[in-house]
């Protein structure tokens, strides 16, 4: 069991989705022998960054279980701890901000091409693997910094730059992904009830039960 540090971009994508998917029994990512990817912040930022803005090139060749899986056992606190990267205050800001741009890229590249027009939060089963994740993703994903950040502003700047842009793709899971994450950031960030209204305001909820969950949203009254 070793941290794995000094992965090539490409070693690093295939050790993360190039996993068979269990048919029983936790994933690979829980196995207690198993190696993990721990790269210093700024290798992490840069291929996290790379992996998202090239999603749809790079994991074209792995199946939606695949990929679910893979980001789950990178992304998912819950799933591999807590990881410092966006945090990390010696990584430049504007190195932080760019993986919020690329996140809005690998949503309407990879994630709305690959989703079902299923809701997480109505759903009475288990929605799509690849549609759990984008879900959850911001319940997920270590994309918060440290109040004393000197570069916080920016950052999440970029975060809520990233939540509309995703609002504005034609797909139901890409939607309520954004909506949660906003209704997750109102109560904090006031700049999160104008997103929600002009979002309201276009028409574009790509299922009608996206209006009731916008304005869910916009009271911080999502689960």
């Amino acid at each position: 069991m070793a941290a794995l540090r000094d992965l090539t971009f490409e070693g690093f994508v295939e050790f993360q989705f190039g996993r068979a998917v269990r048919l029983h029994g936790n994933p690979w990512y829980f196995d207690a022998d198993g190696d993990w990817w721990w790269p210093e912040p700024r290798t992490g930022i840069a291929f996290l960054t790379r992996l998202f803005a090239e999603g749809a090139t790079v994991l074209e060749c792995y199946h939606d279980d695949q990929i679910a899986q893979g980001l789950t056992g990178l992304v998912n606190t819950m799933a591999v701890g807590d990881q410092p990267w966006m945090r990390d205050p010696v990584t430049p800001a504007e190195a932080r901000a760019a993986v919020w741009n690329a996140v809005a890229v690998f949503f309407g590249d990879v994630l709305a091409p690959r989703c079902v027009p299923e809701l997480g939060h109505v759903a009475t089963e288990a929605a799509s693997p690849l549609n759990t994740v984008t879900y959850m993703w911001w319940e997920s994903f270590p994309g918060f910094t440290n109040p004393d950040d000197p570069g916080r502003a920016l950052v999440d700047d970029a975060e809520l730059a990233a939540l509309e842009r995703i609002l504005e793709l034609d797909s139901a899971a890409c939607q309520e992904a954004a909506l949660h994450g906003l209704g997750h950031w109102v109560r904090q960030e006031g700049r999160c009830e104008a997103i929600v209204d002009r979002y309201l305001a276009s028409g574009k909820a790509a299922m009608p039960e996206l209006v009731a969950y916008a304005e869910a949203a916009r009271c911080g009254c999502v689960l």
